[in-house]
């Protein structure tokens, strides 16, 4: 915004060493930034003549307007907010606005699952709330190309890519032929759509393993079922073309690979954000 000046009419400037006074002219209006030839609410009037400067009212809505929306981002979304997912902690409870807040639930909100990793940049992946079923990974043995094989449990723990290895998976066939992921990828909630959820990768069960116990206090205030060494569920990460990646939540990762991709176990589906 231009700066207003003020200068007084007439003002008489005696030029050095001559005795001569001279006269400054009067700014025009419009060169100090009064550029509206009608009032405006909040505006400012030129000293000088009939114009304002309405910009600076213009500026002061354009604030009180931010200010208003940030305060019902905070008292509706709690921590992230609605459609704001930077600040989303591991253990938060994730709505299906695309919210989530921590050590609460928010009175209006529909809760489709808990936080159960974050990457650091404002991205991670949510888990539903409960197990949608038992599933075969696999009805025979093939090694599914382009899915990489992990052969322990530490190499295992890396793999993060749960919709990436889903889509690799129901590329390679039908939902007869990969129950477990095609049982994962047709899940839908409240705000989501068949498409949106996967089958984890294993990475994500040493991630719920870590921050076990703030993961299932999510659960609890959200309505959802606890996860622990009773679970079995399956991952997306392959182990070759017999076995396939399950986790049990007990060990140093929380992983087992000696699970044959024909053997039925828990499908709990992600969300990635």
């Amino acid at each position: 915004m231009r700066k207003i000046l003020l200068a007084s009419v007439g003002v008489m400037v005696m030029s050095a060493g001559t005795g001569y006074a001279s006269c400054i002219p009067t700014p025009s209006c419009s060169s100090l930034g009064y550029e509206s030839s009608s009032s405006c609410e909040g505006g400012i009037k030129c000293p000088f003549g009939n114009a304002w400067n309405c910009t600076l009212a213009d500026k002061i809505t354009e604030i009180i307007t931010e200010i208003t929306e940030i305060k019902k981002v905070i008292e509706e979304g709690g921590v992230g907010g609605g459609g704001n997912t930077k600040d989303c902690a591991i253990g938060s409870i994730f709505y299906s606005d695309i919210s989530c807040s921590y050590g609460k639930v928010v009175d209006g909100k529909t809760p489709i699952g808990v936080v159960v990793y974050v990457d650091g940049t404002g991205g991670g992946q949510v888990m539903a709330l409960k197990s949608i079923g038992d599933y075969q990974w696999s009805s025979g043995y093939t090694d599914i190309p382009g899915l990489n094989n992990f052969i322990s449990d530490s190499s295992a723990s890396t793999d993060l890519q749960s919709c990436s290895n889903t889509v690799l998976i129901t590329t390679a066939g039908d939902k007869s032929t990969y129950p477990a992921a095609w049982a994962a990828h047709e899940y839908k909630t409240v705000g989501t759509n068949a498409g949106d959820w996967c089958l984890p990768a294993a990475g994500i069960m040493f991630s719920i393993k870590k921050s076990m116990s703030a993961i299932n206090a999510g659960f609890v205030l959200a309505g959802g079922d606890q996860l622990g060494t009773s679970s079995y569920l399956w991952s997306s990460s392959e182990g070759d073309s017999a076995s396939a990646w399950n986790s049990t939540f007990s060990g140093d990762y929380g992983l087992r690979n000696y699970y044959r991709k024909t053997n039925s176990y828990e499908v709990r589906p992600v969300l990635e954000f």
